[in-house]
């Protein structure tokens, strides 16, 4: 995990606009808990506060419905009430995956029977780390179907994180929201100011975006509103650091080597009946 205050993975600053080369072989995360220092009780508040807030959305959930319906003759009820206990991790899971098949910053099939939630900071290294070593590690139960990863953003970071979550989205507007979160990362820098901004023409170049949209919808009320929806969803239930990942709503705090992540995706597989013979 990390924090607006947290320290470099590496301990040095790389040099800015230095990118690696195709190919480059990379270290991968050395301690348990992504380098952030986290501890198992920050992971056990994490999922109670999952826990806590999915009885809150089920119900939001009910009254939104109730709003589109015939009036009720009682509140509705939450699905602690309705089955008399507190609803398991997969029910919030599926309260937060969005699904939507317009989404440009999901990846995967939509139907996927594993959604991972990733919220996620462009400045955070560890965020960085995932996106390099584990994420493409991953593709497999991506192509295979097994898998949707659908990012959200967590601007927490630097003065400039909101302005790079507003970037990758106008990105996507021009479905380039992947290649960009690619090609940003693999500066393994934090960019403010002017910097930023030459790296930004750089990747809309690089891409073949067209520069006036892009510039255009960087800056758009739309944009802001999707930004802030993911920021205010994150704060909901309680993350406080990134990278943060809900695993059909299991909760993984920071850049865990890849095991623990393909070891939640198999677990996932299993409870809805796609194991290794699925």
């Amino acid at each position: 995990m990390s924090s607006p205050s947290g320290p470099e993975p590496d301990g040095k600053k790389k040099q800015a606009n230095a990118r690696p080369s195709p190919g480059t072989k990379r270290e991968r995360g050395r301690t348990a808990d992504g380098g952030a220092g986290g501890s198992w009780r920050g992971l056990l508040f994490a999922g109670l506060a999952l826990v806590v807030i999915a009885g809150l959305l089920v119900a939001n959930r009910a009254m939104d419905d109730q709003a589109d319906g015939p009036a009720a003759d009682s509140a509705p009820q939450t699905a602690a009430e309705a089955d008399g206990q507190l609803p398991d991790h997969r029910e919030f899971g599926a309260l937060l995956a969005r699904q939507d098949p317009e989404d440009p910053t999901a990846m995967g099939d939509v139907d996927a029977p594993v959604v991972m939630v990733a919220y996620s900071d462009y400045n955070c290294p560890y965020c960085g780390r995932w996106a390099r070593e584990t994420q493409p590690e991953l593709m497999p139960y991506v192509e295979q179907g097994d898998l949707r990863i659908e990012w959200r953003d967590f601007p927490i970071i630097t003065g400039s994180s909101e302005r790079i979550s507003h970037a990758a989205r106008a990105a996507g507007m021009q479905g380039r929201f992947w290649e960009f979160h690619e090609t940003y990362f693999a500066y393994e820098e934090k960019f403010e100011g002017e910097a930023l901004e030459e790296v930004l023409d750089e990747i809309v170049a690089e891409l073949g975006m067209d520069p006036e949209r892009f510039e255009k919808d960087r800056r758009s009320d739309e944009v802001a509103e999707l930004v802030s929806r993911d920021f205010a969803e994150a704060q909901g239930i309680g993350v406080t650091s990134t990278p943060a990942f809900l695993v059909n709503g299991q909760p993984l705090m920071g850049a865990q080597p890849l095991p623990v992540f393909e070891s939640a995706i198999e677990n996932a597989l299993a409870g809805a009946g796609r194991g290794d013979d699925g």
